[in-house]
């Protein structure tokens, strides 16, 4: 029935079809991008551990697989979405992606905002931005502990959460 869990197939009855399982791997790299080790785990559902390989193998030699790629643009759209930095590695991490990969992806985005004067420093743009959109009536009320606990759940170290909360009272006092 539809709303029952499937159970997993055994190894043994698997398929062992190199071509499907490149074909499956396609299919599946249509619809979004996928780290290695998140594509490998969707495909060993239905084909044995060998023929996953391959196909991820395969792909990656097509250049439709590259877990540099998909790293630096995951962690830009965790940045967009007002993420801290340990979030934005907890989520990489999260889709299977090796250290080294993630340190390189998340230097390369720090490094490009710092060239910027306007956004220096973007984890505390983004601590700011989450204050003003999701806190600003806590402030509002004098509780500046709770915003303080909230962006240190999301996340942002105490230093990069005092500065904004600095930053968003300067914004309301000059408003």
């Amino acid at each position: 029935m539809p709303w029952q869990k499937r159970r997993p197939l055994a190894e043994e009855d698997k398929s062992c079809e190199a071509a499907a399982a490149r074909e499956k791997a396609l299919d599946l790299l249509t619809g979004r991008d996928f780290s290695c080790a998140e594509l490998y785990e969707r495909l060993c559902r239905g084909f044995r551990r060998e023929t996953a390989a391959g196909a991820i193998a395969a792909v990656q030699r097509m250049g439709f697989l590259d877990d540099e790629k998909y790293a630096a643009q995951k962690a830009r759209s965790l940045l967009a979405q007002h993420k801290s930095r340990r979030a934005i590695a907890d989520a990489l991490r999260r889709k299977g992606l090796d250290k080294p990969v993630i340190e390189d992806a998340l230097a390369a985005l720090y490094a490009a905002h710092e060239e910027n004067e306007e956004t220096a420093d973007p984890e505390t743009a983004a601590a700011l931005a989450l204050i003003t959109r999701r806190y600003a009536r806590k402030i509002a009320e004098g509780r500046q502990d709770l915003v303080l606990a909230a962006l240190a759940r999301r996340g942002f170290s105490y230093t990069v959460a005092k500065r904004a909360l600095c930053l968003a009272a300067d914004e309301t006092e000059i408003a």
